[in-house]
């Protein structure tokens, strides 16, 4: 199966929302480790080495710690659990939150990733879509055991897509 990166930006009056959808050829017992165990969380979302520390349970927080950069530490607070299937938790900007649901298919599981912001236009500017999208894209690589190093050239390819006006195709 193949991470099928399908996905859509839907612009709303109070902001708008971003979604993402793989299908991955993985148990989703081992969909929901990647996105909630913080080594393994490493091996895909964060562009550079984080110390990721999840306390997984509503109001529990997620946080990743830079050790090697000035870049400021990220809090999400976990605000939706349901074991295996839905995470949901705040994200950086106010009144930003993401979604991960995750359901079983006979080939494994699909996973959908939606991010809601107030203002779309801010977060294709500072990264937030392309930064979400590449680490997606690194997903399937990581639960198969092989985690890829972030590519600057290809996220920089990514970003330049998200910057033509109606190509905003997650």
């Amino acid at each position: 199966m193949n991470s099928s990166p399908t996905g859509a930006i839907e612009r709303t009056p109070d902001g708008g929302t971003v979604r993402f959808d793989r299908l991955l050829a993985f148990p989703i017992d081992d969909v929901w480790s990647a996105i909630t165990q913080p080594e393994r969380i490493a091996d895909w979302w964060p562009p550079f080495a984080a110390d990721i520390t999840v306390d997984l349970r509503e109001g529990g927080r997620i946080v990743f710690d830079w050790p090697d950069s000035d870049f400021p530490t990220l809090e999400f607070t976990i605000t939706r659990l349901i074991v295996p299937t839905l995470l949901e938790h705040s994200h950086t900007s106010p009144g930003s939150w993401m979604r991960w649901e995750l359901d079983a298919t006979t080939d494994g599981t699909r996973l959908r990733a939606s991010y809601f912001i107030p203002d779309i236009d801010m977060a294709i500017e500072r990264g937030d879509l392309v930064g979400l999208h590449y680490s997606l894209d690194r997903l399937e690589p990581a639960l198969a055991g092989r985690p890829s190093a972030w590519d600057t050239v290809a996220f920089t390819e990514l970003a330049a897509r998200y910057a033509k006006p109606d190509s905003h195709s997650a």
